[in-house]
């Protein structure tokens, strides 16, 4: 099982943003890149990313020197979250130090084309348009722009993945595959806590990191909403929001839900089964980490796709991801984008980087090349990837972060932390949450 190296903690980096674009700019790096004669293939290029991913481009790299001989391609580690800070530096100052691609992960990419909106390069411009069939919808649409441009090509594309024990449904007597949706799902909840004790569920109810949000994501991913609309309007107290707000409250009014403090460790310490909780939901890349960190519980964990929310709706959403991206100040954009058309717009290219890095793909021929689906002894011999690409294959919403997402996000906490520790009302905490986003960053509440 391939999987990323995961970053926790990395939203909380979000609030030191805007902080960072006013910071007085003193010592950037000069430019790295060589250029080439303008729409040649040739020179240096210099690539910003982190750890795993850029051990996966990496290994991209003598396929692409053999197709262009003489080109020199240096992927640096600048390493994650440091990453950010560099980037938003680096647009602020103009563009000055970039690199030639940048890693930018989903949650980074409204923040960059709002605020520096002239630093990115629309890739349609160096041919990009032909890979948009090639890609899940909802991951390509979250690289674009307002005017459609596209700011980046995804790299990494991390379907919500569902994580239950299943020994613990079957010593409750109950037939997971039968739970399609929510309602149904804490239903059998009420039955697991009674006959195992297990909660269905653990939520770090305090709040005191910004992954406490991560199922009210999810719920609102399944029902095509997030914090911001396509115009950047604000939907943090749209009936979505209220309806997926509402179904943590149930829970925990239920006594499903266990209050876990926000950790790496005991994110560990639950998925080795130290601790009695039946469900998680993460990126698709925690697949990976259950089998590394919790071997002793082969069999026991399974994955599925997650229930609707409602009948018939959507089972699959967007759970982060990264793409690679182009600064406007690269002097070599012509040989930045073939690399980045090989390494992720070809199989070739896209089998090297998986092998070499693990980040789960969205490139649709590697998705449906041999050997990518295969049953997984760990997972009961579920093939886990297929369930991950039946979620990117389903019509899944761009999902707008903008520029105002830390706002947004630590506004919902605060509001999740006084529901599910005061039993304060979902709506009326909503209304006032979004008030307050739109007060701090003037932008408008959506029409509900």
């Amino acid at each position: 099982m391939k999987f990323s190296t995961p970053m926790p903690g990395r939203r909380a980096v979000l609030t030191s943003f805007a902080a960072a674009t006013v910071v007085a700019l003193v010592g950037c790096s000069t430019q790295t890149g060589q250029s080439a004669a303008k729409g040649e293939i040739g020179g240096k290029i210099t690539v910003w990313t982190w750890n795993a991913p850029g051990s996966g481009l990496k290994a991209a790299i003598p396929a692409f020197q053999k197709l262009h001989p003489g080109v020199e391609v240096d992927v640096q580690d600048v390493g994650n979250p440091a990453i950010w800070e560099k980037i938003t530096t680096g647009m602020a100052a103009g563009g000055s130090g970039l690199a030639d691609i940048l890693n930018i992960g989903i949650d980074y990419m409204g923040n960059y084309s709002e605020k520096f909106p002239k630093q990115l390069v629309d890739l349609r411009d160096l041919g990009a348009d032909k890979l948009a069939t090639q890609f899940p919808a909802g991951a390509w649409k979250s690289g674009q722009g307002p005017k459609g441009q596209v700011f980046g090509v995804p790299y990494e594309v991390n379907a919500a993945g569902f994580f239950f024990r299943q020994d613990l449904f079957k010593e409750a007597g109950i037939d997971y595959s039968g739970l399609k949706t929510w309602d149904e799902l804490l239903a059998a909840g009420t039955t697991l806590k009674e006959k195992t004790g297990a909660s269905l569920f653990s939520m770090d109810k305090a709040g005191t990191v910004g992954d406490s949000a991560g199922l009210f994501e999810l719920l609102m991913g399944l029902q095509g909403a997030f914090y911001f609309n396509a115009a950047g309007d604000i939907t943090l107290n749209g009936p979505e929001a209220v309806q997926s707000l509402e179904i943590i409250k149930k829970a925990n009014d239920l006594g499903l839900v266990e209050d876990v403090p926000g950790s790496w460790e005991n994110l560990l310490v639950t998925l080795r089964g130290e601790r009695k909780v039946a469900t998680t939901s993460s990126g698709g890349w925690l697949a990976g980490v259950i089998e590394e960190e919790a071997p002793d519980m082969a069999g026991k964990w399974s994955v599925s796709l997650p229930p609707a929310v409602k009948t018939g709706g959507l089972t699959g959403a967007v759970n982060g991801g990264t793409y690679l991206s182009i600064p406007s100040s690269s002097k070599n954009q012509a040989t930045a984008y073939a690399f980045i058309d090989f390494a992720l717009g070809t199989l070739e290219g896209q089998k090297l980087v998986y092998d070499g890095g693990g980040m789960f793909p969205g490139f649709k021929p590697m998705l449906d090349s041999d050997g990518f689906v295969a049953p997984n002894a760990f997972f009961g011999g579920e093939k886990v990837n297929q369930i991950f690409i039946d979620e990117l294959n389903q019509d899944t919403p761009a999902v707008n972060y903008t520029s105002d997402y830390a706002r947004a996000l630590k506004a919902y906490v605060d509001v999740q932390t006084r529901v599910v520790l005061k039993g304060a009302d979902p709506k009326t905490e909503l209304d006032e949450a979004a008030k307050q986003v739109a007060q701090q960053t003037g932008r408008k509440l959506a029409t509900n």
